[in-house]
């Protein structure tokens, strides 16, 4: 259950083309709900209106996402997905050296920009991931990261239509991350549109590897909603540690 969580964090350059990111910066923050205990897992100010996005999540899903996932998936060797999967990896490095840079973290930035060079120049333009071979591993971050370094609180659960689970803090992020990746800055509007269409691939790829998880979420949960809610957080706030505590998340279908 712990993987659901990578379904959202490479949705940002794909959404960026289908919603206003005026209009979503004013959803989010507008939503901001005081609570004594907003780090807790019940706290959801925001249920109303997530659980109908919930629905259209689903009904989207089940009519469309999930089909195209599958045919993606069943389409296409492992390795013709494993290689979309690294050049849309290697493209977001240059994100990740901004993100680590200001976050205080030199070592992972240069990581990060030596594991771009790499696969740049030695791996077909990241079509082949050289840099994991050498001990470069992938570590993925953004301004939900960044903004949780510099204390800002990750707000009330928030869903949205065709988007998918979040929080005020990891969606306002999102927006940023859209508005300010350096390879998009810097890149012709072909080049912007080809990796778009790799974000989208690899998104349907991951999909189509959490079929199973999926499946059980939405029809063999007595209630999707906080099952997924739930599983997104504790991903999320263990991704943000550095992966501790893992072991230690409660068994979301405990009382299902």
């Amino acid at each position: 259950m712990y993987l659901l969580c990578s379904l959202t964090r490479q949705r940002g350059i794909l959404l960026a083309f289908r919603l206003g990111t005026s209009a979503l910066v004013a959803v989010l923050l507008g939503g901001c709900v005081a609570s004594p205990d907003p780090n807790s897992l019940s706290f959801d100010p925001l249920e109303e209106r997530n659980r109908k996005s919930h629905s259209v999540n689903k009904s989207f899903d089940r009519a469309a996402f999930g089909p195209m996932a599958r045919a993606y998936g069943e389409g296409l060797p492992p390795p013709v997905r494993r290689g979309v999967t690294n050049l849309q990896q290697n493209w977001s490095q240059p994100s990740y050296v901004l993100h680590y840079s200001l976050q205080g973290k030199p070592e992972l930035a240069g990581r990060s920009l030596m594991r771009f060079g790499v696969n740049t120049l030695f791996g077909f333009g990241g079509l082949l991931d050289v840099g994991a071979e050498l001990g470069m591993e992938n570590r993925e971050t953004n301004f939900d990261e960044t903004f949780k370094v510099y204390g800002v609180p990750e707000g009330a659960y928030v869903e949205v239509p065709l988007g998918g689970p979040g929080t005020q803090r990891d969606w306002t992020g999102w927006v940023l991350d859209s508005l300010t990746d350096p390879v998009l800055l810097v890149t012709t509007t072909a080049g912007g549109y080809a990796l778009v269409g790799i974000a989208g691939l690899d998104i349907l790829n991951d999909r189509y590897e959490l079929d199973t998880v999926l499946d059980e979420l939405y029809n063999n949960s007595a209630d999707s909603y906080t099952a997924q809610r739930i599983t997104y957080l504790q991903n999320m706030r263990a991704r943000l540690n550095d992966g501790t505590g893992v072991e230690a998340l409660e068994d979301i279908y405990v009382d299902y």
